[in-house]
């Protein structure tokens, strides 16, 4: 419980620990806590134990792959997962076993990453409640008298509840955001076609706003991530070919000198004021690091859903 990736990583390149080893511990603690939490929608439990064999097998031979060989991961089930139901949170894809990796996944796989299922969400990733009359709903493992927030809610909660150590979400309004922060976890929206889209099931997503994103227990985790999954995709119309950087070479840097922008009005309107308090707790800490901010007011952004 609360190990992350950075943790792990070194321990499986050293072998001081086997993916298989790791691999079984999270899908037992998954058996014990996904029927009180209902995280997962979906196992993928022989592909991870074939994997986590695979990858323990490669890092005893010394073919370590890098910081994600042998970690298990999950993935939000509006994205393609090879031989792995992927419903969408829909009764109209209850039976669709796609054919094909969404790219995320390819990448993840080629990492040596273990991926142990698919999670919950909201239906057809429309709302940001995640209550989902077909699959049940997603508890927030913090209190499970609230919703995790969404739609990526099963990420969130697995990745709060260390049912995996690492998540790929999807985000056109909040979707990764949103259940992180409800969750307590990292959840980072990238810029857009950064991570390739490709292999997300068509309707869950604004075409031009959809994001794949990542959700994890730490900055350096969500680095970590970011690496193997960025970069240009041909499948992806709408993806970047601005080449990529080793996204954890910043980490620890100074941020001074940095600006936040504060969006006034329409947020204020409807906050509730435990909300207020924490948003201005943060915004005084990261004023202390150096951080500048600046209010800034977006026209009709009440608008902006319709």
């Amino acid at each position: 419980e609360g190990l992350t990736i950075g943790a792990l990583a070194p321990l499986l390149k050293k072998k001081q620990i086997s993916p298989l080893e790791i691999t079984k511990s999270y899908l037992a603690r998954i058996g014990k806590l996904n029927p009180k939490l209902n995280a997962y929608l979906a196992m993928a439990e022989d592909g991870a134990l074939a994997a986590a064999k695979k990858a323990e097998r490669e890092i005893r031979q010394g073919n370590y792959r890098g910081p994600l060989h042998g970690i298990p991961l999950s993935i939000k089930d509006n994205i393609a997962t090879k031989g792995v139901i992927t419903t969408a949170g829909s009764k109209i894809l209850a039976d669709w076993v796609p054919d094909h990796d969404a790219t995320v996944v390819e990448r993840l796989k080629a990492a040596g990453a273990i991926i142990l299922g698919k999670t919950n969400m909201h239906e057809w990733a429309k709302g940001s409640n995640s209550i989902n009359p077909f699959y049940g709903t997603p508890f927030n493992p913090w209190d499970t008298r609230r919703i995790p927030g969404g739609s990526s809610s099963g990420s969130a909660v697995a990745v709060a509840a260390s049912l995996c150590l690492g998540s790929i979400g999807t985000d056109s309004a909040g979707s990764v955001r949103n259940p992180a922060s409800l969750c307590g976890t990292v959840g980072l929206k990238p810029t857009f076609g950064r991570i390739s889209t490709y292999g997300g099931v068509a309707g869950t997503g604004g075409y031009t706003v959809n994001h794949f994103g990542i959700l994890t227990r730490s900055v350096r985790d969500c680095a970590l991530m970011l690496n193997q999954t960025a970069g240009y995709d041909p499948k992806d119309p709408l993806s970047s070919d601005a080449p990529t950087v080793n996204y954890t070479k910043s980490l620890g840097t100074p941020v001074k000198g940095m600006k936040i922008g504060i969006i006034k009005g329409y947020f204020d309107q409807g906050i509730a004021s435990e909300v207020r308090e924490t948003v201005d707790e943060a915004l005084k800490t990261l004023k202390t690091l150096g951080i500048k901010t600046q209010e800034i007011e977006i026209p009709h952004i009440d608008l902006v859903p319709a």
